[in-house]
């Protein structure tokens, strides 16, 4: 299997995707969900992937956590923690690791949680048991300061999910993923359902807690606006495929890839009047059965004869950005 180091500065990152290919098996032929995809991931660093609906994110995200589900399967690749390759990992070894070295935001907060336990007892019950020996009342003096430490009042602990509102659950996940301070933190479209001013909230709430806690974090999302205010880097799937991947500034200034520079077209400008929005054409391909060549080249405004014959390779440019694109073969952009 060939390997690709994503980030050479001399510091080892605490994640490394190595070709990851995750596949869902259907009747009517393999969906590949996520295909072929490599990623470093620093530490403390922050990193965003976004991307249409159907284009691999959460798939990824759940991959990397091991909590994919039949059908879908890990088919090749390496998801390297801290050095160590957790597809190695028995179910037990890897649900010790989960909470402890990596943990997850959940998208849907009201699932996440368990509805007949109040939020105490839930937090309690993952400390105990990661090996969390302290007393009883220790212990709930503990989950009082976890839900401070993301603004929620101590009283929060004994309430019951669904007398939270969805901001509240929300955090409560986050305190949940950051009680034994895990090395990364997969944070699945945390915003989901929340209106924009919630939304805002619970990003600056995660940010303050990854820089209290020095994790790193892949968070999810379709918001591009709002994923750059809070990235370090961003990274760009379409149809299962990483396609573009460099810093925040470079991804709004220069994108390279034609998907991006789309992405960021149709995100509204207030600073700007716009007669209209500008969309993406088309529509996203089924997974089952992906054009030739490039995936995007049947909607792509740039692509030409060899798009649709020749699947780009993912290379790294001289300003150190990744592109799956032909325009950029042999290219000297950012020397």
């Amino acid at each position: 299997m060939t390997t690709t180091r994503i980030i050479d500065d001399g510091v080892l990152p605490v994640l490394q995707i190595r070709n990851l290919k995750v596949y869902y098996g259907t009747e009517a032929g393999e969906v590949k969900a996520v295909d072929d995809v490599s990623l470093d991931l620093q530490p403390k660093e922050r990193l965003a992937l976004v991307g249409e609906s159907g284009s691999g994110k959460t798939t990824l995200a759940m991959a990397i956590m091991r909590l994919h589900k039949p059908p879908g399967r890990i088919v090749d690749g390496e998801i390297l923690l801290n050095g160590n390759d957790i597809l190695d990992l028995d179910e037990e070894e890897m649900r010790m690791t989960r909470l402890a070295e990596i943990a997850l935001v959940a998208q849907a907060a009201m699932n996440a949680l368990n509805p007949v336990m109040r939020i105490e007892d839930q937090i309690i019950d993952g400390l105990v048991d990661h090996g969390d020996k302290r007393k009883k009342n220790e212990l709930r003096e503990h989950v009082r300061g976890l839900l401070e430490r993301v603004g929620l009042e101590p009283e929060v602990a004994n309430m019951f999910p669904h007398e939270l509102s969805g901001g509240m659950k929300q955090r409560v996940l986050i305190a949940t993923a950051t009680a034994l301070n895990p090395m990364v933190i997969i944070a699945d479209e945390p915003t989901t359902a929340l209106d924009v001013v919630v939304q805002r909230q619970v990003m600056i709430t995660l940010g303050r807690l990854q820089k209290e806690t020095g994790a790193a974090v892949i968070i999810v999302g379709h918001e591009m606006g709002l994923m750059g205010q809070f990235a370090d880097r961003i990274g760009v799937m379409y149809a299962g495929k990483l396609v573009e991947l460099g810093s925040v500034e470079q991804m709004v200034k220069e994108p390279r890839h034609p998907y991006s520079k789309l992405l960021i077209e149709s995100v509204p400008d207030l600073n700007e009047k716009r007669e209209k929005l500008t969309g993406i054409p088309g529509m996203p391909p089924a997974l089952i059965e992906l054009p030739t060549g490039c995936g995007f080249h049947p909607r792509c405004p740039s692509a030409t004869p060899k798009c649709s014959e020749i699947t780009p390779k993912f290379q790294q440019l001289p300003d150190k950005s990744w592109v799956a694109c032909h325009l950029f073969d042999d290219s000297k952009v950012g020397a």
